[in-house]
């Protein structure tokens, strides 16, 4: 087990940790497909992490671009563009020293980026997806992950499917385990959005050092999420799956997410650049806390030929109207 993963890249030893590195190689976004329905396009780059690099709806002052777009043609898979929107698979956030004991108790060992200690947001984004389907108002892609790939002992295969329709968009995933034993799984959508506030309702805030989450507060979660200079990220639980997002210029944009999204994420970085409201299905490294058995992370297990799925609207609101009577 050890000469097949030092095969796969050099390692360096941080507090008795062997960290394997993953090789940083180029994401190809120029190839885009385009999807629309009624004045809603989608902009998909399969090729560069199966993300979506534009969301934006034309009105009669031109166009509303929902998400932060991305708008360069390529990029080293570890410094991703903070735009558009991708996805999480099989896990979300951080998994600390990027290691966690699978179900059987045996010690997992992931791949990350020279200089990153802990692994980030999964595989998928830093990933090529296949096209299987594109018609005029949707995209169906596909990834596949093979056993022990980047230190991940299970086979997988994730399946998107994103659609433009008369409300907006509509993004599903799912998560098939192709392996023969019980694989963790987590999931969940990373859109970085030009908002200035979100609202939303949780039940629960839960306490992290590093963005690494600890363990559930008794502090009541904030209802408005204002993008502020100073940034913050929030990691929250007994989210009813519904958010309100607020533009400077009055529009506003609903999600509605399926039940197994019933942990958020809000970030606005230092800067405040944008703000992300991120629907996941557990808590930063919850596999970890997991394994602790700390209650309420939101990490499942499914068995050998079993799946999970999920889903997320993204629900573009009426153009306000002028103070001079007409359409925005």
């Amino acid at each position: 087990m050890f000469a097949r993963a030092a095969a796969r890249g050099l390692f360096s030893y941080r507090s008795r940790v062997v960290t394997k590195f993953r090789e940083v190689v180029e994401l190809d976004a120029g190839p885009r497909l385009s999807i629309s329905s009624g004045p809603h396009v989608i902009e998909i780059a399969p090729k560069a992490g199966g993300r979506i690099t534009r969301f934006a709806t034309e009105g009669e002052r031109g166009w509303h671009e929902w998400l932060a777009p991305v708008t360069v043609s390529s990029w080293p898979c570890d410094t991703w563009p903070k735009g558009g929107s991708y996805p999480l698979v099989p896990f979300s956030n951080r998994v600390r020293d990027a290691r966690f004991p699978a179900p059987d108790g045996a010690i997992v060992e992931l791949a990350t980026f020279p200089g990153m200690a802990h692994a980030l947001h999964g595989f998928g984004q830093f990933a090529a997806w296949s096209v299987e389907l594109q018609e005029a108002d949707c995209v169906v892609l596909r990834y596949l992950h093979g056993e022990g790939e980047h230190g991940w002992p299970w086979a997988f295969e994730a399946v998107q499917l994103i659609e433009a329709n008369a409300d907006g968009a509509r993004l599903s995933m799912r998560v098939a385990n192709r392996s023969s034993r019980p694989m963790p799984v987590g999931l969940g959508f990373h859109p970085y959005f030009g908002a200035q506030e979100a609202e939303l309702h949780t039940t629960t805030h839960w306490r992290h050092e590093a963005e690494i989450a600890i363990e559930p507060t008794v502090e009541r979660p904030v209802y408005r999420h204002v993008r502020e200079m100073e940034g913050y990220t929030r990691y929250l639980s007994g989210w009813d799956g519904c958010a309100k997002l607020h533009y400077a210029d009055g529009r506003t944009l609903e999600l509605h997410a399926d039940g197994a999204l019933n942990h958020v994420v809000v970030h606005c970085p230092a800067g405040a650049a944008y703000l992300c409201v991120e629907p996941v299905s557990h808590v930063s490294d919850g596999f970890n806390l997991a394994a602790r058995g700390l209650a309420g992370t939101g990490v499942a297990v499914i068995e050998p030929g079993s799946e999970i799925q999920v889903s997320l609207v993204m629900a573009a609101g009426a153009n306000p109207a002028r103070r001079d009577g007409g359409a925005a």
